[in-house]
């Protein structure tokens, strides 16, 4: 059975990433890991034990990117959900595909009617309940 409707990942991306993850891990006891991402540019996994839990990316990796924490949605019938975005009073901000945990899988950042970011994925039929 796949996972859908849950929240699979949350991130944000942000000028500061050193300095964000730090404070994640000062004040929660997360630990952070970083990861080399472009060039120079530093982002980083927050960890709770062993598990990836947060991802604080760098802005200049991310441009023109949303403010805040970003929720990543597994929808089970992706076109459906984009095609409900407009509406019901959100906007598309941006589509892609991404690499990494998500290789071909298909992504909607929206905007909700309130102004919050959430990101639509694509179901991975790989992905087990």
């Amino acid at each position: 059975m796949k996972k859908i409707r849950r929240i699979n990942w949350m991130d944000m991306i942000v000028a500061k990433p050193d300095e964000t993850s730090l404070f994640y891990e000062q004040v929660f006891g997360f630990v952070r890991e970083a990861l080399q991402e472009d060039g120079d540019h530093t982002s980083y996994f927050v960890k709770d034990g062993n598990e990836n839990v947060l991802g604080i990316c760098d802005a200049s990796v991310f441009p023109n990117w949303v403010s805040g924490w970003l929720p990543y949605i597994d929808v089970e019938d992706f076109d459906h959900s984009v095609s409900q975005i407009e509406a019901s009073g959100g906007t598309i901000h941006s589509q892609m595909k991404m690499g990494f945990n998500w290789e071909g899988q298909r992504f909607c950042l929206a905007i909700d009617p309130s102004g919050a970011p959430v990101m639509l994925c694509e179901s991975n039929p790989n992905d087990e309940a």
